[in-house]
This record gives C-alpha cells, sequence and structure tokens, in this order.
C-alpha cells in the first residue's frame, strides 16, 4: 500500500496537523507513506518522520502547470495507489485522478466553519466529490452535509475523530515572556477571526479584575492582515492587556508550553473538532471553550471541561475564574479530560479506520 497524503501548506493548525499526524502513523504501521504540501511549507514539517518522503510543489497558483506535472511525475515514480487530500487540496486530488485513472482518492473534510455550513458553496464540492472513493469528516455536521447538501451515498463517508499526536519539543525553545508569578492561561489558535480573540480579550480583562498577575498566551500563527494588526493595537492601547498579554506566533515547543501553563481556552465562534483542545487534555490542562463545533463532545458535554456560548465575555471569564479558585475541580476536569483523549481520540483507532477504507477502495 503506497499512500500519498496531500495537503496545501504546512503551517501549525488543525487540518495541517491531522495531515502530519496521518502520514506519520501510516510509515510508522508499515505503510509507504508520502507526505506533499503543494502550497508552502512550514513548521510543521520538522515533525514530519523521515520515512516519511516529503514534497514541498511552492504552486504559485491553482493552475499552476509547472507544480502539477512535478506532482504528477512523484505520483507515477512511486507508485502511488491512493492519494488521501484534506481540505482545499482536494482540487488537484481530482486532476491527478483525471490524469492518473487508477489512483484512488479520499477526501479529508475539516471545514472549521461549522455553524456557518449554509453559506458554503456546494457546486464545484457536488462535482468534485464524485471522482472521490470515500470521504472522512471531522464533525456530525459536516457528515449531514455530505450526505444532503453533496448528495454522497452514506456507505462512502464516516466521521473519523481528529487525534493529537504530535512529538513535540518538550523544552522550551526561549523562556516565557511572562514572569509566571500568577495564573498562566493559554490559548492555542491561530489568530484568525473565527477564533474571536476580540471575546477572550474581553473575557481577560475580567479575570484580571480577580487575578491581576494573570497573563494569556496567545500561541499560533498569524498571516500579518486587518485582524492581526487589530489585535495588536488592543494590546497597545489597553492598559488590562498590555504587558500581560503575549502572542508567541507559530511555536515548535507547544508540549513545554502547555506543560508551563495553568488553563487552555479557546474562545471560537465557530470549530470543527478542535485539535487544541485534544493537546491540552494530553497535557492534563483545565480546559474552558466556547461550546461551538464539537467541542462539547471533546468535553464531554461538559464533564470534562467548561463550556460557555460563544461572544460571551462574562461567561468565559467566570468559568475560568471559578476553576482558578477552585484548584481541585480544575486538576479533576483536567484528569478526566486527559483520559477522555486516550480512549476516544487516539491515534490507533482513527488510523485503524483509515487503513481499513484504503484496504476496501483498493479491493
Amino acid at each position: 500500500m503506497r499512500v500519498l497524503t496531500l495537503i496545501d501548506s504546512l503551517i501549525a493548525a488543525g487540518a495541517e496537523r491531522m495531515a502530519v499526524n496521518i502520514a506519520n502513523g501510516l510509515s510508522r504501521r508499515g505503510v509507504q507513506s508520502f507526505l506533499c504540501a503543494t502550497r508552502k511549507g512550514g513548521p510543521l514539517e520538522v515533525f514530519v518522520d523521515e520515512e516519511v518522503k516529503l514534497l514541498l510543489l511552492n504552486k504559485r497558483h491553482v493552475l499552476d502547470v509547472r507544480a502539477f506535472w512535478r506532482l504528477r511525475c512523484f505520483v507515477s515514480r512511486e507508485q502511488i495507489g491512493v492519494v488521501h487530500a484534506h481540505s482545499s487540496s482536494l482540487f488537484w486530488a481530482v486532476l491527478l485522478k483525471l490524469s492518473c485513472p487508477r489512483l484512488k482518492l479520499v477526501w479529508h473534510d475539516h471545514f472549521g466553519y461549522s455553524e456557518q455550513l449554509h453559506r458554503r458553496p456546494r457546486g464545484l464540492l457536488r462535482v468534485l466529490v464524485k471522482f472521490c472513493s470515500y470521504v472522512f469528516v471531522v464533525n456530525d455536521k459536516l457528515l449531514k452535509y455530505a450526505v444532503e447538501k453533496l448528495a454522497l451515498a452514506a456507505e462512502k463517508v464516516a466521521f473519523l475523530p481528529n487525534f493529537a499526536d504530535l512529538e513535540e519539543v518538550a523544552v522550551l525553545e526561549k523562556p516565557l515572556p511572562d514572569d509566571g508569578q500568577g495564573p498562566r492561561l493559554v490559548c492555542l489558535a491561530n489568530l484568525r477571526r473565527q477564533k474571536d480573540h476580540d471575546n477572550l480579550l474581553d473575557a481577560f480583562v475580567r479575570i484580571r479584575r480577580r487575578y491581576p498577575a494573570a497573563s494569556l498566551l496567545l500561541v499560533g500563527g498569524h498571516f500579518s492582515d486587518d485582524y492581526f494588526r487589530h489585535l495588536s493595537q488592543r494590546l497597545l492601547k489597553e492598559a488590562q492587556l498590555g504587558g500581560r498579554v503575549h502572542i508567541l506566533g507559530s511555536r515548535n515547543d507547544v508540549a513545554a508550553i502547555l506543560q508551563a501553563a495553568d488553563l487552555g481556552l479557546l474562545s471560537s465562534l465557530s470549530e470543527g473538532l478542535p485539535v487544541s483542545l485534544l493537546e491540552y487534555g494530553m497535557a492534563a490542562l483545565p480546559v474552558v471553550s466556547t461550546n461551538v463545533g464539537d467541542c462539547a463532545l471533546v468535553l464531554d458535554q461538559g464533564r470534562c471541561g467548561r463550556l460557555v456560548p460563544p461572544s460571551d465575555p462574562e461567561a468565559l471569564a467566570a468559568a475560568v475564574v471559578d476553576l482558578l479558585d477552585n484548584p481541585e475541580e480544575a486538576r479533576r476536569l483536567a484528569e478526566a479530560l486527559k483520559g477522555r483523549v486516550a480512549t476516544h481520540f487516539s491515534a490507533t483507532s482513527a488510523l485503524d479506520k483509515i487503513e481499513k477504507v484504503y484496504a476496501k477502495i483498493l479491493s
């Protein structure tokens, strides 16, 4: 079995982490595993196992003929049998299928705006998925969407929970920028509007009324866009945020940062099944998250962490303060989440399911 995992880039984000996890996991099971980032590499390159052959195409646009021909030659030379395409890399996967009909395509839909699925353009998607032998989705809403809106047969699509499996650096690359004297909060999320950092910052102002020495670490890539500049300006202008909130950017020492934190946060407006919650669980951190996407599934409807409504900084702050005021309850929730992640979101069960699908479509 020879499998190519296809992804647009290797930035430190959920779909990209899953692509690396799957490519590595297959290789460790004896599958000939390959990984291609069509647009660019990124911080996750360092986590790709040596046994996984990595191809970076650096395509300039969606119809970059030279880059596509390199990919087509790579697939032919390495005798790839299955292409497992993540998110928007489906388009190039279908082009590969058209140029090499023997290929079997699997699409992995990570669409993160699950609260706005009704706005998702589906005309082109309905055409593209017809070339797929199977489709994985990361939450139940996407499963329903695939069957009802993309007209996929129910036996060709399945829910596959994300899993956290990156062997990350457990030592800090450099000292954290706060003094560590007060509670240290962390939010592991790229700086995108969907993640609603404004809600988080508004909540943090309220948290500091109870815990003046608290600090907040924002870990995740940014795109030097208007949203990033807006958040940076807030940190400069608002006294309650300045010096206590730190944008760390994309980091390869996430595991070490989480070990140094007291509580993990997620303040999103919309989610799929966020890998950040799984990584909080692996680090045994107590968690407060907005109740969007499959966050409630990960946190077992609030039995493994606090769930609050989106866009409600009062509720978010109150839940954080409650856990900081009650460390025994926080530890209980953290241990419960750690156990749940190990049991229900393990690499083993996910890779078992993936391999069975590959075997079925190849037969």
